[in-house]
């Protein structure tokens, strides 16, 4: 009997010291599992947190990439602008150069032909030193004056404004003085053929 009591009381040691190592086991699990889970908690706020400054330095630098091309192309924007205002004050300074060669009576020939306008029309009027002659390319009325220094030719000879009649075939170079159109040479190039009556 004593055998056995012992036998029963070596059963229920090894039944309680089962039942604590599973019960030692089951809270170390569950010490794994909390450790585990704030680990899990903490990575992600640090994956989080190194997300959003990821985003914050893109849109950082985007914005400074943004701003970089805007200064470029107001630099570009500014140089080109500058290119325009050089041209426009050479543009200027050789249309008073040219202003100055037509009120001096040109530098020759050559300097007032460059610059001078042509036109094929007939005469619609004169009128002192001044006649109206129709463009036959485009039907449009310019009023020519003349100066001392205007050569106004009919079959090679020198004429006035007054022998040329209405109707008359003309080839003009003209120049711009101020509104005017200054003619620098007339020619009759189709008198009109008068009728007798």
């Amino acid at each position: 009997m004593r055998k056995l009591m012992m036998a029963v009381g070596a059963i229920a040691a090894l039944a309680m010291v089962s039942g604590c190592s599973k019960r030692d086991n089951v809270a170390e699990q569950r010490q794994d599992v909390a450790e585990a889970q704030t680990e899990a908690r903490q990575e992600t706020a640090e994956i989080r947190q190194d997300e959003q400054k990821d985003i914050a330095d893109t849109q950082r630098n985007a914005q400074e990439d943004i701003a970089e091309t805007q200064r470029e192309a107001n630099q570009d924007i500014a140089s080109a602008q500058n290119d325009v205002r050089d041209e426009q004050g050479d543009l200027a300074e050789a249309q008073r150069d040219l202003n100055e060669d037509v009120a001096t009576g040109g530098s020759g020939a050559a300097g007032a032909t460059m610059a001078a306008t042509s036109v094929q029309g007939r005469v619609l009027s004169t009128s002192g030193d001044s006649l109206t002659v129709v463009d036959t390319t485009n039907n449009r009325q310019l009023k020519l004056k003349t100066n001392d220094q205007s050569r106004i030719l009919q079959n090679n000879r020198a004429v006035k404004v007054k022998d040329i009649k209405e109707g008359d075939q003309v080839r003009a170079s003209y120049v711009l003085d101020g509104k005017d159109m200054v003619v620098r040479e007339l020619s009759v190039t189709q008198a009109v053929t008068p009728t007798n009556q």
